[in-house]
């Protein structure tokens, strides 16, 4: 390609969609298109090249302007390529396509992946041309423009694949699965009539018989968290014992700790005790599974010690212990090499264990903090996972508002201006609080602490006006993005609404150490580090298997292990086991399971995500097996032969009638994704399975987000104490008060 007189080169990069983007690279400013529309994007590359990045459309024609020297020459863009009205293009009609998604572009830009326009005859080649021929990479195979029509026009002829070229989610309405939101329905109609089998005069109304209760299974349920409480509620208590294990007494509704942190509802709105839940269990105990014999169907645990189990706040609130860090166990336990045998030394606390047999275990324990990983974070961080840490972090932020406002932090106590300046920066480092993680409890917790200091800093009757130019909050986030699991729009708000709080959002962002008054991050992939002195640290990032499941996996197959340590299990929640007599009496659920599932234009099957929306369907599947009887060591599981009086009950008879002889295979229905960042707004994702609704944010958005909530509460009496909370805190501000 020449230069014509003093024009200079331009050179076409590549195509990017039927409605996307042609990029130009040009090489300087002095040389660069003049567009007449709007540029999507301008990136510079380590070259100092500009690239422009332009809308077009089929149906209408754009002109862009070349400007050099006071000439000036048309362009005029149409479905395939360009036209040069002097005719330059028609003699050098060498053109290559290479087509590329836009969210590629500034990846390729950086990797010097770009294909450009040859065609110079020059003998001695232009300063331009030297600098683009740097560009260049690796020769690669010739790619032919018609080719890559063909590939273009086949892309965009098909919808899904135009979709995925946008950027967009390739599900329609008629993806939505209407047969399981129907099976979901006629679910719900058997487990409120299921959920009460036995608790009226003894009787089994729905299967019609009466079965003695020493004849029932044992079904010993570890944890109190979403898929146990799922389970547990809905579980038929004449045709199944149940025994629940778990260090903590009650269920917690999670997306509302970063509320309770902050005094906007009350701990006890969001918590309901596991025996109120149902409270014709056979008996809860409270302790910490500590070991197993698979093959013996025996569990191993230890009780919590009752009488100083929760210690008392002092000094630091982060020192107080946590019923769900494991404790000491004093107890001397001994497996013999097939596990089958337990030996108990008396001497060494022995009665501190007890052991339960079982024929069906649920292992639903959830997870762990995973701040182990960074230097000083399980020392020095808070941790947002329970109704516990909830409560050590709303004292704890009690105790730093009191902290700054001590008189050796104030300017006054001082006469010598640097003694000032050091008094003003130690004040506003015991107010600072880093948060770290981008998720969703990160994100919601920044957004409740910016309303919660905005109203006691509130002049003039704020109990902490002092304070106001003093407080901060930084969130550290290690990825590009926050609520990665969001659609970029929502995400995008989501950092522009915290942000316009005040809040200090580090993005690429690693967490390398925590002090007890510091934290030190770096930038990721690079080694520059920076030291921020805070007054409490929060950890929301990730999560960690809990000893219990390290122990569980060394009893099963190697084929058990998952990844990020949690347990393969198959579609009926089943985890491997060594032999067929064991199998089926372990189901997983929850955080701990690893269950793979592949939709429809999933190229590979996805692991479903540790989220409560999971974790409560999975505890509702499992109990609905388990009331209906099924055999679980056969696959499919299947309804056992019963005799003729039994096989007409009106159980069984329904089960037929749907044509549930064999069990279904688990499928879990997606409602959405809400989040809450701060000053009464919200973001809905609102979906039906992987086919999205609508996304909405803002106030009508937190209007939805407190609606489902609401909705989604344990009980009616929650219900009505967070509705009480909500009109408190809305009326009177929220309680300050350290008990």
């Amino acid at each position: 390609m020449r230069e014509k007189d003093n024009r200079r080169v331009v050179r076409r990069l590549f195509f990017s969609s039927a409605v996307g983007s042609v990029a130009y690279i040009c090489s300087d400013a002095s040389s660069a298109l003049a567009l007449q529309t709007s540029a999507l994007a301008t990136l510079r590359t380590n070259k100092n090249y500009r690239l422009f990045v332009t809308n077009y459309s089929h149906e209408e024609e754009q002109q862009y302007y070349l400007i050099a020297e006071g000439e000036k020459e048309t362009y005029s863009e149409h479905q395939y390529g360009w036209d040069d009205w002097d005719s330059y293009w028609e003699k050098n009609d060498d053109t290559s396509w290479f087509p590329m998604t836009d969210a590629a572009l500034e990846e390729f830009v950086k990797s010097r992946h770009l294909i450009m326009d040859e065609g110079a005859n020059d003998a001695t080649p232009t300063s331009t041309e030297i600098l683009l021929e740097s560009l260049k990479p690796e020769p690669i195979d010739a790619v032919t423009s018609q080719d890559i029509e063909e590939q273009f026009l086949r892309m965009v002829s098909n919808e899904v694949e135009y979709k995925k070229l946008l950027g967009q989610s390739p599900y329609a309405l008629t993806d939505i699965k209407f047969p399981v939101i129907l099976q979901r329905v006629l679910d719900t109609i058997e487990d409120s009539s299921q959920k009460n089998n036995g608790k009226f005069k003894g009787q089994s109304k729905l299967q019609g018989r009466e079965r003695p209760r020493e004849d029932r299974k044992t079904v010993v349920v570890l944890g109190t968290g979403w898929a146990s409480h799922a389970f547990v509620k809905l579980a038929s208590t004449y045709d199944l014992r149940i025994v629940v294990v778990s260090p903590v007494n009650h269920f917690v509704f999670t997306p509302m700790l970063a509320s309770a942190a902050v005094g906007t509802v009350e701990y006890r709105s969001v918590t309901e005790a596991i025996r109120v839940t149902n409270p014709y269990i056979d008996n809860f105990v409270e302790g910490r599974a500590i070991g197993i014999d698979v093959e013996g169907k025996k569990l191993q645990v230890h009780l919590t010690s009752l009488g100083t189990v929760t210690g008392s706040f002092k000094g630091v609130a982060s020192e107080a212990p946590c019923r769900l860090e494991p404790e000491t166990v004093q107890s001397y336990l001994e497996f013999s090499e097939d596990g089958s045998m337990v030996q108990r030394d008396q001497s060494k606390g022995a009665s501190d264990v007890i052991e339960l047999s079982y024929d069906y275990l649920l292992c639903a324990v959830g997870t762990a903090s995973r701040s182990s990983i960074v230097k000083g974070a399980k020392e020095h961080c808070f941790n947002l996972k329970t109704s516990q840490d909830s409560k050590r972090l709303r004292t704890a932020i009690g105790e730093a508002l009191e902290y700054a406002s001590r008189p050796d932090v104030q300017e006054f106590y001082y006469t010598s201006e640097e003694m000032q300046r050091k008094a003003t920066a130690e004040r506003k480092r015991r107010v600072k609080i880093a948060v770290v993680g981008g998720g969703p409890t990160g994100v919601e917790l920044s957004g409740e602490l910016k309303d919660f200091f905005a109203q006691i800093c509130a002049y003039p009757d704020g109990a902490y006006q002092h304070l106001r130019d003093d407080i901060s909050v930084v969130l550290i986030h290690g990825g590009s993005e926050l609520l990665p699991a969001m659609d970029q729009e929502l995400r995008a708000r989501a950092l522009d609404a915290l942000r316009a709080q005040g809040v200090d959002v580090r993005l690429n962002t690693r967490l390398k150490e925590v002090g007890r008054d510091f934290i030190t991050i770096g930038g990721k992939g690079s080694d520059f580090e920076e030291t921020i002195p805070v007054g409490l640290t929060v950890w929301a990032a990730g999560n960690a298997p809990v000893p219990f499941v390290k122990e569980l996996l060394s009893k099963l197959p190697p084929s058990a292990a998952g990844s990020a340590g949690r347990i393969n299990v198959d579609k009926w929640l089943r985890c491997p086991t060594y032999s067929e007599s064991s199998f089926g009496s372990i189901l997983v659920l929850g955080d701990v399971a690893c269950f793979e599932a592949q939709e429809k234009f999933d190229e590979t099957p996805q692991q479903l995500p540790q989220t409560a929306q999971v974790a409560g369907q999975q505890g509702a599947f499992a109990a609905r097996m388990l009331n209906r009887g099924y055999d679980m060591q056969a696959t499919p599981p299947r309804l056992p032969e019963l005799s003729e009086s039994e096989a007409f009950s009106l159980l069984r008879t329904w089960l037929v009638a749907r044509g549930l002889e064999e069990a279904p295979g688990f499928e879990f229905l997606s409602l959405g994704l809400l989040a809450y960042v701060g000053q009464e707004e919200a973001l809905n994702q609102v979906a039906l399975g992987n086919v999205p609704i609508f996304n909405y944010s803002g106030k009508i958005a937190f209007l939805l987000w407190r609606t489902v909530y609401l909705a989604k509460q344990a009980s009616s009496r929650n219900q009505a104490l967070l509705t009480f909370d909500w009109v408190r805190t809305k009326s009177f501000g929220r309680d300050i008060t350290r008990l």
